[in-house]
C-alpha cells in the first residue's frame, strides 16, 4: 500500500461541513495516482518482505487506484477503502485550515500532516508533509539489471510532501489534483507522484 491522498481527505471534511449542519456526515472519493521512481544503483543486497535476498529497487512507472471512505464525526474522521484489491482502514482529525490523517493496512501505514488555505468558498489549496511504511512490488532478485517485469514484493520507509488544489462544483461534486515527493530512506530512491482526486456525498 502507498500514501493515501491528503488533498482528497481534507477536501472530504470541507464537503461533510458546507453540506449539512448534521453533525455525522459520510464522503466517498476516488483517487489515480501516476507514479515514477528513480533509483540509485546500487549492489548492495537487502530483503523483500518474505526476507528473501534483493538486489536494490526498480525503475517504477505504475498507477494506482484508491477509493476511499470518509465518515466524519464532527472533525474526527474514521474510514476506510481499497487501494487496488488492499483494504486500508484510516483515522484523521480536520479543521479548515490543518489536519492530520493515519492510514494502515497489514504490514504498511503512515501519517500525513496537512495545512490548507480557503482562496475561495469552492477552491482550496494546501501542503502537506508526510511519512509511511510503504509496500509495493519493487524489488529486483537479482542484481544485473532487474529483469523481472513487476518486481517482487518488498517493504520500505519513505517521508515526503507535496501541495494539492481541490475545487467544489455547483453540483457538490469536487475534485482537484495533488503532487508529491517522497524519499525512501531503505533503497535510496526517489518517487514523484501525481494524483487526480474526485469526491462525492
Amino acid at each position: 500500500m502507498r500514501p493515501l491522498s491528503a488533498g482528497a481527505f481534507m477536501e472530504a471534511y470541507q464537503s461533510v461541513n458546507e453540506s449539512s449542519k448534521i453533525p455525522s456526515k459520510t464522503a466517498v472519493g476516488l483517487s489515480v495516482t501516476g507514479m515514477r521512481g528513480f533509483t540509485s544503483s546500487s549492489d548492495d543486497s537487502a530483503t523483500d518482505s518474505a526476507s528473501y535476498p534483493t538486489y536494490g529497487v526498480k525503475d517504477e512507472v505504475l498507477i494506482d487506484v484508491s477509493v476511499p471512505i470518509y465518515h466524519f464525526i464532527d472533525h474526527f474522521e474514521i474510514g476506510g477503502g481499497l487501494q487496488y484489491f488492499t483494504p486500508f482502514v484510516s483515522l484523521g482529525l480536520a479543521f479548515d485550515h490543518f489536519g492530520m490523517m493515519g492510514w494502515g493496512s497489514f504490514a504498511a501505514g503512515g501519517i500525513s500532516v496537512m495545512e490548507q488555505i480557503l482562496p475561495t468558498n469552492k477552491l482550496h489549496v494546501g501542503l502537506f508533509q508526510f511519512a509511511s511504511r510503504t509496500w509495493g512490488y519493487a524489488g529486483c532478485k537479482e542484481n544485473d539489471g532487474c529483469g523481472e517485469f513487476f518486481g517482487v514484493a518488498i517493504d520500505y520507509f519513505e517521508f515526503g510532501g507535496g501541495t494539492y488544489l481541490m475545487y467544489r462544483t455547483d453540483w457538490n461534486l469536487h475534485w482537484g489534483a495533488e503532487f508529491r515527493y517522497s524519499y525512501d530512506i531503505d533503497y535510496k530512491a526517489n518517487r514523484f507522484a501525481f494524483v487526480l482526486n474526485f469526491l462525492g456525498h
